[in-house]
């Protein structure tokens, strides 16, 4: 009871602090809100009634600005605040989010070697870099280092709510099939768990194909057609050599046998290792 009345009174003091940054000094803004604007009556209740929601790991030192996080996020998303580098890749090793919202200026680690270690474990989750360092050196060396998109403080939560749905539909130009796999249909890229499979080009339209089709036989002539072209004359057993490279790849990222021969007809993909 305490604790929530805690969270209330804060979140009320955030929100008559500022509706946006605009019309507030950097000085003004930094002492009301702790470098956040929050305008409750502004945000939109999107009521994701029965559906599943999208995670979000929010690694903020400042206690105040994890609590508009809280306050602005909550209720169309599940979000975790995690106040360290060090506690947070504990959780995004036990379980990954769909996205992430780090600061840069933490104690023990610094942001950018957490990204560092993200995208060690993970190249495709979007990450979002919310600091106080706003200079053009921090900006581009939070890029290179594998950022998605960046934001200034102070900065307005309504503007943070707003890439962070964008960058959320960027992701899913990724189809997931149950097992760990995913194709990037923007890159041609494919992973297991986050781990870059480093396919060819055939070798992943094979596999975009047939993770598309789970649990269903896709005849060879139908990948022979969708991966060569009408027109392709050649060896048949090139399809069964690119299969094998690809069950060897995905093998060697630590994936099951997730392509299924079916003798005379072609090949289907599984969920589970058979």
């Amino acid at each position: 009871m305490v604790e929530a009345m805690r969270f209330a009174r804060k979140k009320e003091a955030v929100r008559d602090a500022a509706d946006t940054v605009v019309g507030h000094s950097v000085e003004k803004t930094l002492a009301k809100c702790s470098g956040v604007c929050y305008n409750n009556d502004r945000i939109m209740q999107a009521g994701r009634d029965g559906m599943n929601k999208k995670m979000i790991y929010a690694v903020e030192d400042d206690e105040g600005i994890g609590e508009v996080y809280r306050g602005a996020f909550e209720d169309d998303y599940d979000i975790r605040l995690f106040e360290d580098g060090p506690s947070f890749l504990e959780a995004f090793r036990a379980g990954k989010p769909d996205i992430v919202i780090l600061d840069i200026m933490l104690p023990d680690m610094d942001g950018y070697t957490v990204l560092s270690e993200i995208r060690k474990l993970d190249e495709r989750i979007p990450v979002i870099i919310v600091s106080a360092k706003s200079d053009e050196i921090s900006f581009v060396k939070g890029l290179n280092k594998g950022a998605d998109d960046y934001i200034a403080k102070p900065f307005s939560i309504l503007e943070l709510m707003a890439r962070v749905k964008t960058n959320l539909r960027r992701a899913n130009l990724y189809v997931s099939a149950s097992g760990g796999f995913t194709v990037d249909r923007n890159t041609y890229r494919a992973f297991y768990n986050g781990k870059d499979l480093g396919l060819t080009l055939k070798e992943y339209k094979l596999l975009a194909l047939l993770l598309g089709q789970t649990g269903v036989t896709v005849e060879r002539e139908t990948l022979f057609r969708s991966v060569w072209g009408e027109d392709y004359v050649g060896e048949t057993r090139t399809l069964d050599m690119h299969i094998a490279t690809l069950r060897e790849k995905i093998k060697e990222a630590g994936g099951y046998d997730a392509i299924v021969t079916v003798r005379g007809i072609g090949y289907r993909f599984e969920t589970k290792a058979k």
